[in-house]
């Protein structure tokens, strides 16, 4: 059975159970999978029925990049279509597998801002608006210039940002501070302070490390 037949027989456009599988099977050697995810996570990209399968191997893609991100980094190149697809449940998987490759291929992991800054604004739900921030937060991580880039676009998400969003946030801050300049970096202490008293204990966590860091 191809990874296509296995994909369309999947029911919903996120399976876990068998995105874990598919990837556990890249992973342990058989890289055809993740050179086939990577064409399929465009399958039919203009036909709604299609995006189980586009989710699906999305879903492969953004695990074997969480583990081996040096597999996906050269592809790259052929994922930055897919952000524009329809359905956010592609875009959420294939933007993660982004930042966790944005180390290995800054120059091509950059191109996806636009698409980030338009996430961020739509409404979408905390699973985009969360992966979206964690790729800022990787990108923003690699040095002073690419922060002074993202620390606009994550200083604006903060003024939306839904309770369930704010550790997402708190995370990409951690991860740009040392990056950031004298006055960036007021203001992140100042949004860590305004999150100490929020209602989930994680939350408070984040804020005290964050607020940690500029000690």
């Amino acid at each position: 059975m191809t990874l296509l037949d296995k994909l369309l027989k999947n029911k919903g456009t996120v399976s876990s159970a068998l995105g874990k599988k598919l990837a556990a099977e890249a992973l342990g050697g058989k890289k055809t999978v993740l050179t086939e995810a990577v064409k399929l996570v465009r399958y039919k990209e203009d036909e709604k029925g299609a995006r189980s399968v586009r989710a699906g191997a999305a879903k492969v893609v953004e695990l074997v990049a969480e583990k081996r991100p040096e597999w996906v980094a050269p592809h790259l190149k052929a994922l930055l279509p897919a952000l524009e697809l329809p359905e956010p449940q592609t875009r959420w998987m294939v933007i993660r597998a982004f930042g966790h490759c944005a180390h290995l291929d800054p120059k091509t992991a950059v191109k996806a801002m636009p698409h980030a800054r338009r996430y961020l604004g739509e409404g979408e739900g905390v699973c985009l608006t969360g992966a979206t921030d964690h790729y800022l937060g990787a990108v923003g991580g690699l040095s002073g210039p690419l922060a002074a880039k993202v620390f606009p676009v994550l200083d604006k998400a903060t003024r939306t940002a839904s309770v369930n969003e704010v550790d997402w946030l708190l995370e990409a801050f951690m991860r740009i501070y040392p990056n950031l300049g004298e006055k960036e970096r007021r203001k992140v202490l100042k949004y860590a302070r305004a999150q100490k008293g929020a209602p989930k204990k994680a939350t408070r966590k984040r804020a005290a490390r964050l607020l940690k860091m500029g000690d």
